[in-house]
């Protein structure tokens, strides 16, 4: 039997995630809401680096800064034709202005009024493309229990920040993908939905490998909800992930490592 289940996308403030909320709308499925998050400031995730000098310590978080620094003076003209080839501002802004009124913008998914906000589009299912913590309150909300994520990486194998570089570094250039799954309390540990691998062509970065397993894995989330429209339920693989099989932003040293290891991705 049919159900359109409502869902409401939880996402974050770049153009790659409101491209995942596109593409759901398009697929003609039931986009109840959508709780769009921010924790920059003036555009810098200057939370994120604080979090990260206390946990990891202040000189590697240095390095890692540095490491995007380096990148982006050699790729960002690339990179930013390449996000304009993949990701079209006009057609997903067309798509979501009927949708003005049903967006919820916050800088905390967990604070008091984002609660009360989800709590009130009852949702039947939650999708997640955003940079930010799920936390458990707001994972419990969806009445089938189903809080649908997606990484641009292999789980369980590859986990955390950037996959496709730490495939590459690794000298593994097959394992570069995008993973459909269910989240849970881990980091990207949760039951396998849908996977693909992402074939490398001229000209990638490991930035648009991954800005490519975003687009994949809306399709395939929109995939998964159209059946589950259709009563099929979605499919779950479990996983069990090795603890070294999560991976932080590359440090300078292994960013420049990966430059000279191989020639093939910027």
């Amino acid at each position: 039997m049919s159900h359109k289940h409502r869902i409401v996308v939880l996402c974050g403030p770049e153009l790659h995630h409101l491209h995942t909320c596109a593409t759901l709308v398009r697929a003609g499925l039931n986009v109840g809401g959508i709780c769009l998050a921010d924790q920059r400031t003036a555009r810098v995730p200057l939370k994120y680096l604080w979090k990260s000098a206390k946990r990891k310590g202040i000189w590697p978080t240095i390095s890692r800064s540095l490491a995007r620094v380096a990148y982006l003076a050699l790729n960002s003209r690339l990179d930013r034709a390449a996000y304009n080839r993949l990701f079209d501002p006009r057609a997903v802004e067309r798509t979501l202005r009927p949708f003005a009124n049903r967006v919820y913008r916050t800088n905390d998914y967990s604070n008091a009024r984002t609660m009360a906000w989800l709590k009130q589009q009852q949702p039947d299912v939650l999708v997640v493309h955003s940079p930010y913590w799920i936390g458990k309150n707001v994972r419990n909300l969806p009445r089938t229990g189903i809080v649908l994520g997606g990484h641009p990486g292999l789980t369980p194998d590859y986990r955390g920040s950037h996959s496709p570089f730490w495939a590459i570094y690794s000298q593994k250039p097959h394992d570069v993908g995008c993973t459909v799954f269910l989240l849970d309390s881990g980091v990207d540990t949760g039951d396998i939905v849908a996977q693909e691998r992402i074939p490398i062509e001229k000209g990638d970065s490991f930035r648009s490998l991954s800005w490519k397993g975003m687009i994949r894995i809306a399709e395939l989330q929109a995939e998964a909800l159209q059946n589950l429209d259709l009563g099929r339920p979605l499919p779950r693989t479990k996983v069990t992930p090795s603890p070294n099989s999560e991976f932080d932003n590359p440090t300078l040293g292994e960013f420049l490592r990966y430059r000279l290891r191989q020639q093939f991705v910027r």
